[in-house]
C-alpha cells in the first residue's frame, strides 16, 4: 500500500473523531438556530482556529512543493500533527460536563452523507490519476482543517431537505394527533424544572391510565413531532408534553400542534434571557402555554413566583395555585428535608384534606415540582391512593442531584444545565450531608449578561457550604472565585483545574477522616 493510501486512512480516522466532535457542536448549538453554532465558532477560537492539523496541512503542502527525497518525512510529520490533534480533542470532550450527548439522528445521517461527498472527491481525484495523490491530500487535508465551516454549508445545502422533511413530518403528526379524540394533553413549560415535573407527572399520571411523555429534552416542536410520529400510541390516553422556549412564539407553535388541556408553569428566572432580550417578553413567551387553553383547561400556576402573580391571564382557563410559602389552593407545609429524601405536609383549600408526602427526591425545587404534580392530578380526579403509590416510585433524574456512590466518596450529580435557583437548592442539599463537602462547578454560562453576577453570588453561596471547592476552567469560573473570596474563603481550599478527570484525582487526594460528598453542579459545555 502506497504512502498515499495510507494518508487517505489516517485522514478518514482523524475526520471521524474531529467530524463527531464538530457535528455534537452543530447539532447543541441547535444546528445554528439565531447563529448559536458560529457563535460558538468565534467564541472558541483556541479551538476551531489554532489547531494542529493546519500544521499538518502545512507539511503536506510542503511535500508538493518539495523534492521527493522531502515528501515521505513531510508526510509522517503531517501523521504526528493529526494524532496530537486527535488527541487534544479526545482531551476537549473529556474536560465537558455535558449531558447533550451526540444524537444520530436521521437529520445528523442526511448531514453526515453531505459532508461524506466532500470528502469522497479528492479521493476519487487521487483515484483517477495517481500522480495527484499529494495535490488530493491537500484538498483533503483543507476539507479537514475547515471542517467546523465545511459542517455549516453541508447544514445550508441541506436546507430545502430538511424544510420539506419537517414540513411532511408536521402534517403526518397533525394528522395522528388529530385521530385521537380521547388523548388529554399535559403542557409543561417554564425557565427549569420541565424535565422533572415532566417525569413526576408521567409517574403519578401513568397509574391512572395508559400514559405517553416526550422523551428526555425532546422539547421544541421537532421533538413534538418525533415524539408523537414515532412514539405515541393510539391506545394513551394522556399525553405529557415538555415546551422549551429560546424565543417568543416557540410554546405557542408547540401548543398549536399538541392542543394541551392541562398546563404546568414551573417558575420564570432569568436563565436564557439573552434569547429574550427583556423579562417581559420572557413571561410573555412562558405564558403562551396557559394563553392556549380553552375554558376548559386547567392551569397550574406557582403563587411563590411573584412574576406568575403579578401577570394578567387573558385565557379564559381555571387557574389553580400552588405554594409553600403562603395561601393557595394546595399547599406544602411542615417540609423536612434529610439525606434520605424530603417530605411535607400536603394540604387541598377547598377539600381541607391533608395528609404527609414523603419521597427519596431531594430539594426544595422537587417540592414545587410534586406539589404541581399533586394539584394536576387532584383537579384531574385521581385518587389519593394512586397519587401516594405513584410517589412512592419516584427516583432522581439522571444528573438532578443523583446521588453515586464510590466507597468513601458520594458524589451528588447535579451537572444538568445550572440555574441560580437550581444551584441553590443543590446547595441546600449538599448542607445536609454528615461529611466533608465539596463543590465541583464551571460555573453557570447561559445567563448572558448575568453570567458574572449569578456566579458571584454562587461563589459567596458555596463558601457558606462547602469545605473544598473544584473549580473546572480558570476562566469560566473566575465570578466564582472572586465571590468565594470575597466572602472569606481560605484560598488553600480552592483548587482550579482543566479536566473533570482531573477534579476526581483532587477528590481522591483530600486528606479527611470523614466521607466526602462531592456536589458536581456545572453547565452544560465548558469553554476554556
Amino acid at each position: 500500500m502506497s504512502i498515499i493510501a495510507i494518508s487517505f486512512l489516517v485522514l478518514l480516522l482523524f475526520n471521524i473523531i474531529k467530524g463527531e466532535f464538530v457535528l455534537g457542536k452543530l447539532q447543541q448549538n441547535l444546528y445554528n438556530e439565531d447563529s448559536k453554532y458560529l457563535n460558538w465558532i468565534f467564541e472558541n477560537k483556541k479551538i476551531t482556529f489554532f489547531s494542529l492539523d493546519f500544521l499538518a496541512l502545512i507539511c503536506l503542502v510542503v511535500a508538493k512543493c518539495s523534492t521527493k527525497q522531502l515528501v515521505l518525512p513531510m508526510i509522517l510529520l503531517s501523521f504526528a500533527f493529526y494524532f496530537l490533534e486527535a488527541c487534544r480533542i479526545l482531551s476537549l470532550k473529556q474536560t465537558e460536563i455535558s449531558n447533550q450527548k451526540f444524537i444520530l439522528s436521521k437529520r445528523m445521517k442526511r448531514l453526515i452523507v453531505t459532508l461524506s461527498i466532500f470528502y469522497i472527491i479528492p479521493l476519487v481525484f487521487y483515484l483517477i490519476n495517481y500522480e495527484n495523490g499529494t495535490l488530493a491530500l491537500i484538498i483533503e487535508g483543507l476539507f479537514t482543517y475547515f471542517l467546523y465551516y465545511l459542517a455549516f454549508i453541508c447544514k445550508f445545502l441541506n436546507a430545502p431537505i430538511e424544510k420539506w422533511m419537517n414540513h411532511y413530518n408536521y402534517e403526518k403528526a397533525k394528522e395522528k394527533i388529530e385521530s385521537m379524540k380521547n388523548l388529554e394533553v399535559v403542557g409543561i413549560t417554564g425557565s427549569y424544572g420541565k424535565s422533572s415535573t415532566k417525569q413526576i407527572v408521567n409517574t403519578v399520571l401513568s397509574e391512572q391510565s395508559l400514559c405517553q411523555m416526550t422523551p428526555k429534552n425532546l422539547n421544541t416542536i421537532h421533538g413534538l413531532v418525533t415524539t408523537i410520529n414515532n412514539y405515541l400510541d393510539q391506545n394513551e390516553k394522556y399525553f405529557i408534553v415538555e415546551m422549551g422556549s429560546y424565543k417568543s412564539g416557540e410554546v405557542s407553535t408547540i401548543c398549536s400542534l399538541a392542543k394541551p388541556k392541562y398546563a404546568i408553569l414551573t417558575n420564570i428566572e432569568t436563565i436564557n434571557l439573552e434569547s429574550f432580550g427583556t423579562m417581559e417578553d420572557a413571561i410573555k413567551a412562558k405564558f403562551e402555554l396557559i394563553e392556549s387553553l380553552d375554558e376548559d383547561g386547567i392551569a397550574i400556576l406557582n403563587k411563590d413566583d411573584y412574576r406568575q402573580v403579578e401577570h394578567v391571564v387573558e385565557s379564559p382557563c381555571k387557574k389553580v395555585w400552588v405554594s409553600i410559602e403562603q395561601e393557595a389552593d394546595y399547599m406544602a407545609t411542615d417540609i423536612k428535608y434529610s439525606k434520605e429524601g424530603t417530605s411535607f405536609i400536603f394540604h387541598s383549600k377547598s377539600s381541607g384534606e391533608n395528609y404527609k408526602v414523603e419521597t427519596r427526591l431531594l430539594g426544595k425545587h422537587n417540592v414545587y415540582h410534586i406539589l404541581s404534580t399533586m394539584a394536576l392530578a387532584k383537579e384531574m380526579g385521581i385518587s389519593d391512593e394512586k397519587i401516594k403509590s405513584a410517589l412512592l416510585k419516584l427516583r432522581p433524574l439522571e444528573n438532578h442531584l443523583e446521588i453515586q456512590n464510590y466507597g468513601y466518596m458520594h458524589q451528588i450529580n447535579n451537572t444538568h444545565r445550572s440555574n441560580p435557583q437550581g444551584a441553590s437548592n443543590a446547595l441546600e442539599v449538599l448542607q445536609l450531608m454528615p461529611g466533608t463537602r465539596v463543590v465541583v462547578t464551571t460555573g453557570m454560562q447561559t445567563l448572558g449578561e448575568k453570567n458574572n453576577e449569578f456566579n458571584n453570588i454562587f461563589g459567596s453561596q458555596v463558601a457558606k457550604v462547602a469545605d473544598y471547592v473544584i473549580l473546572i476552567g480558570e476562566k469560566s469560573t473566575k465570578s466564582v472565585f472572586k465571590g468565594l473570596m470575597e466572602s472569606g474563603f481560605n484560598q488553600k481550599k480552592v483548587y482550579i483545574v482543566n479536566r473533570v478527570s482531573d477534579a476526581y484525582t483532587l477528590l481522591q487526594e483530600i486528606k479527611t477522616k470523614k466521607e466526602i460528598y462531592a456536589l458536581f453542579e456545572s453547565d452544560e459545555d465548558l469553554k476554556d
